[in-house]
């Protein structure tokens, strides 16, 4: 089973990922390193958005300025679209890759971590999705936290994204973390065991 996990920035996408990764018989695909990957310096991804969003993107070594791509994008959705348009392709092609890597080790389910499944179309190759969400206050402080961000950076960032309902509809399974730890836990121990009766 290809298990698509999916939400909100600051809702707990990667904690959940964590405890989903520490049962043997589940690899993970993370799209997000797949992201980096994919316009590292030298690659056909950066040298598109380079010459889409001008040089003031990179670098004085060439690498990208992501806080600088960042600005332009997270204030802008027309802009953020020019650039998923861009990238989406390249990342979308490394999924497929893993994904088939990782089913071909044997293992019984991979699951695809990708905060932009649904716009990528990444959703197509996924048998099932799981959404995570939580309260925007609880997402603001995880962000401010996690990224070192001041409260409108956060705010942008946030406002760049789908509110709740827009995951929920769309998603088989959906994992709320508003709460502690062991709530979370135990909501990811439920899903595991759904997960594997469908096997």
């Amino acid at each position: 089973m290809v298990l698509g996990l999916t939400g909100q920035t600051g809702a707990g996408k990667s904690t959940v990922c964590r405890l989903l990764q520490n049962e043997q018989d589940i690899c993970v695909v993370d799209a997000d390193k797949i992201a980096r990957e994919v316009v590292t310096s030298g690659t056909d991804c950066l040298a598109e958005i380079v010459l889409h969003f001008s040089i003031t993107v990179l670098n004085e070594d060439g690498t990208l300025n992501r806080k600088k791509l960042g600005q332009i994008v997270f204030n802008d959705r027309g802009k953020l679209k020019e650039l998923n348009q861009i990238t989406f392709p390249y990342i979308v092609a490394g999924m497929r890759q893993q994904i088939k890597n990782g089913l071909n080790a044997g293992h019984s389910i991979v699951i695809l971590d990708a905060t932009v499944l649904f716009e990528s179309k990444s959703d197509q190759l996924c048998d099932k999705v799981l959404a995570v969400i939580a309260d925007a206050e609880t997402r603001k402080q995880r962000i401010m936290q996690r990224d070192g961000l001041t409260p409108e950076e956060a705010e942008a960032r946030m406002n760049s994204q789908h509110d709740d309902e827009f995951y929920t509809s769309r998603a088989d399974y959906v994992i709320r973390n508003d709460g502690d730890a062991t709530t979370l836990r135990l909501q990811v121990v439920e899903l595991l065991e759904k997960l594997r009766g469908q096997l």
